[in-house]
């Protein structure tokens, strides 16, 4: 049986990430959190694969397209799956994420039944399967 993804989330302190990783950590996903370019490699370089990264496209800290270029040309870290943090309503953002080597995206201020489906969604791609449907009806 395949264990879930590790998912890296590359972004400053705030609300919305401490949310986040609680509705993370309640759908039963292992997560590191890094608030430095550098910790973010650190914990990319420490967590076994299969590795989701989340960085917000607009942290103050860090320039996403040259990290996702230098993410996606180091041959140990090819595996993982990338998704930009983008900003709702940023004219051309998403394009720009893409375009530098995301994988997918996620609007943000977070919507976390659209963070829930994508991951779900991300972890089919990387061949896992998610042990349960991505909503569970109530």
């Amino acid at each position: 049986m395949n264990k879930g993804p590790i998912i890296v989330i590359v972004e400053e302190a705030c609300l919305s990430r401490n949310v986040l990783v609680k509705a993370l950590r309640t759908w039963g996903f292992d997560c590191a959190v890094a608030e430095s370019e550098e910790a973010a490699w650190s914990a990319l370089k420490a967590a076994a694969a299969p590795r989701i990264v989340l960085a917000d496209w607009h942290a103050d800290f860090l320039d996403c397209e040259e990290f996702f270029g230098r993410l996606r040309s180091d041959g140990s870290l090819r595996d993982a799956f990338v998704m930009g943090g983008v900003p709702r309503g940023a004219v051309g953002a998403i394009r720009r994420c893409i375009t530098a080597g995301a994988d997918d995206y996620v609007s943000r201020p977070y919507d976390l039944d659209d963070v829930r489906l994508r991951l779900h969604n991300a972890s089919k791609i990387m061949g896992l399967s998610p042990r349960e449907p991505v909503f569970t009806e109530k």
